[in-house]
């Protein structure tokens, strides 16, 4: 069984590397010159001489970065196969564990930002293995690398000076910030832009979402509730996955968006309809039984690998789960996951 899950993972990584751009690296000149304009930027944006002489004097953009992310999973594989890798068994049992291990400090957390405990243990379980799995790779060298690349250039410019501003202000306990090749940090993987904006201390000892599940709990509960975004309620789940009706290729197109606004994940969902009004359509639970009768809640469809695939009806929390991460695979995946961690 082992040796089936590993030949499996090394075709998947085989494909995707097969599949994705390869990227052309820079000359010394043309790395030495963006530089000297970054590091001028960066003094504009309040960072110490100090700390841009430390951190960026040595640095070198790297390929295995760049290829990573111009390879990202959701566009290589399918649905199914991305559940496969991350609502397995083994990451359902552990955050159970979690999520019994840590009750008292996840319902203090839960009751002040109004957030299920489910959903909080679900994101730290997709993003780190529940702390397991944080990267080893210097976080300065993964944001400058992607700044530099024109895919996202815009994007990675700020995580730049973010990831700067915490190392000169010393919010990293250890000194270090090393995370994933993204430039993502700690248990809940935060960029950092959104580290500056929602890392919460919540044990009052300092921000560490390294080591601390309390701050880290709390970061994430913050960040997913913040109110900018979209409320969070509490009186509802992300959404249900549903068996459509038998004309489904003849509605299908009629239920897309006029010209929609946000990510892209946000824009591919469908036009809004009471739960009512999709029974009236045809759409059942996966036991062919009624759809919950509930006129006040707003249900969207979301089919990620299109009509032929699975659907999904989502819910308004469903959108704030975007923010984390705009990929419609991901956002299912935490829903799923934090249904079975409840169960």
């Amino acid at each position: 069984m082992f040796l089936k899950f590993f030949l499996t993972l090394f075709l998947f990584f085989s494909f995707a590397v097969k599949a994705c751009e390869k990227p052309t690296m820079p000359s010394t000149e043309e790395w030495s010159n963006w530089l000297v304009e970054v590091k001028k930027e960066a003094i504009n944006y309040g960072i110490s001489q100090k700390t841009i002489s430390q951190y960026l004097i040595y640095i070198k953009p790297q390929k295995k970065i760049i290829l990573r992310d111009r390879c990202q999973p959701e566009s290589t594989i399918t649905l199914e196969e991305y559940l496969y890798y991350r609502v397995d068994k083994a990451r359902v049992v552990a955050g159970r564990n979690v999520l019994k291990d840590h009750k008292k400090i996840l319902n203090e957390i839960s009751n002040y930002f109004g957030i299920q405990p489910r959903y909080i243990v679900a994101v730290l379980g997709m993003e780190s293995y529940y702390g397991r799995n944080q990267g080893k790779i210097d976080t300065i060298t993964a944001v400058t690398t992607l700044a530099f690349d024109r895919r996202r250039s815009n994007f990675y410019r700020k995580q730049l000076f973010a990831a700067l501003k915490i190392l000169d202000d010393g919010l990293v306990p250890s000194g270090e910030l090393i995370g994933s090749w993204g430039g993502a940090v700690g248990m809940t993987q935060m960029i950092p832009t959104t580290f500056l904006e929602s890392a919460y201390d919540w044990d009052g000892d300092g921000i560490d979402i390294w080591n601390s599940f309390a701050d880290a709990f709390a970061s994430t509960a913050n960040y997913l509730t913040s109110i900018d975004k979209n409320p969070w309620s509490n009186d509802s789940t992300w959404g249900r996955e549903v068996l459509p009706p038998n004309n489904i290729e003849t509605i299908y197109s009629s239920l897309k968006q006029v010209d929609p606004i946000g990510c892209g994940a946000v824009k591919r969902r469908s036009i809004a309809k009471s739960l009512p009004e999709w029974s009236q359509l045809g759409f059942k639970n996966l036991d062919e039984s009624i759809l919950p009768q509930r006129s006040d809640l707003e249900a969207r469809l979301v089919a990620p690998d299109g009509v032929k695939g699975r659907m999904f009806l989502v819910y308004p929390n469903y959108k704030n789960i975007l923010y984390y991460n705009c990929s419609s695979y991901y956002a299912i995946s935490i829903g799923l996951l934090s249904d079975k961690i409840n169960n």
